[in-house]
């Protein structure tokens, strides 16, 4: 295919004027991906990034992905560079680079991902307590999740973003606008996209007042519907968690609450104790693969979404592939 349609380029020109839908972490990266590579861009959200389903992540760099996938881990790598870059200004920025130490309770072998780690994010060997059958720790970016929607979007603006507070129901009328559109709605996409592949998975997580002595990040995935988690964070810390698929509720009992504490102390003795500031409840938009593709039916759009637990893992990494798929021609 030649790539124009009714006489206009599919995506756009390059450096031609684009649409972001969706104001969380994959929308904002995706715009400003698309800044850097001189397109003037709009961003269309009916909420503002602290509104968002992103506000609520624990956002911490960490692959999910148990199988190896290798364009999962580029993606993944990419995100894990553009991370560390901002942590150079950890107060403007809102990411910093902590000690994960993870453990596992069901294999003695490292995930594929960890194996891969090379240079200053090599992961070594970490004393493996009674129960575990493995441990390792290795530097990632922790982000503090509020400070860093507030900074992307405050970089978009710096560099001439446009931002409209409305509600999109058609994607192909916006594609037809600019000819060049990248839908990053989520669950959004259930209805935007007709993908019935979507479904909601609920994460409870904890903000707690920071434990004294509490330094770096710790993880246990080896039950993926208990996943317990502690991250230390500037001012606070996250603890937790759940995914609970189907779960649609947003009243936590305060036997899930007593869990989650228990579960975190009994991983971090010095998360014992931790006095909770706030219960957040957010829903992971899942699918079995992500998707990042142009749409087979609407000239000029793109698909970014679908990332689960994994967005802050893979943002800047999805929002490069989908900034290149507008650019080159169909």
């Amino acid at each position: 295919m030649s790539g124009a349609v009714g006489g206009r380029r599919e995506g756009g020109a390059p450096g031609g004027p684009a649409t972001v839908v969706g104001g969380g972490v994959s929308g904002l990266t995706t715009a400003l991906e698309l800044q850097e590579r001189g397109r003037p861009v709009t961003l269309v959200t009916p909420e503002p990034p602290h509104h968002t389903t992103s506000v609520l992540a624990a956002a911490i760099w960490h692959p999910l992905l148990r199988r190896p996938d290798p364009v999962y881990l580029r993606r993944a790598t990419t995100a894990l560079h553009r991370l560390t870059a901002l942590s150079r200004r950890p107060a403007e920025s809102g990411v910093r680079i902590r000690t994960l130490t993870e453990f596992s309770a069901t294999s003695s072998e490292v995930p594929w991902w960890v194996r891969e780690m090379s240079g200053d994010n090599l992961a070594r060997p970490a004393p493996c307590p009674p129960g575990y059958a493995a441990a390792w720790t290795l530097p990632v970016p922790a982000v503090d999740a509020d400070r860093y929607l507030a900074h992307l979007a405050e970089r978009f603006a710096a560099r001439g973003g446009r931002t409209e507070h409305r509600l999109v129901t058609d994607l192909a009328a916006e594609a037809g606008r600019t000819g060049a559109v990248v839908n990053c709605t989520g669950y959004g996409s259930a209805a935007l996209a007709g993908d019935r592949s979507l479904s909601l998975v609920r994460g409870v997580l904890l903000r707690c007042a920071k434990p004294e002595g509490l330094q770096g990040c710790w993880i246990d995935g080896s039950d993926p519907r208990r996943p317990t988690y502690v991250i230390e964070r500037e001012h606070d810390a996250v603890l937790g968690g759940t995914a609970d698929p189907g779960l649609v509720a947003t009243t936590v009992p305060e036997e899930t609450v007593a869990d989650v504490l228990e579960r975190c102390a009994r991983l971090v003795p010095a998360a014992a104790g931790a006095r909770v500031l706030e219960v957040r409840v957010g829903f992971r938009p899942t699918r079995g693969t992500v998707r990042v593709e142009r749409d087979p039916y609407i000239p000029g759009l793109v698909h970014n979404y679908g990332h689960g637990a994994a967005g802050y893992t893979l943002s800047w990494g999805c929002a490069a592939d989908a900034a290149d798929l507008l650019d080159k021609p169909h």
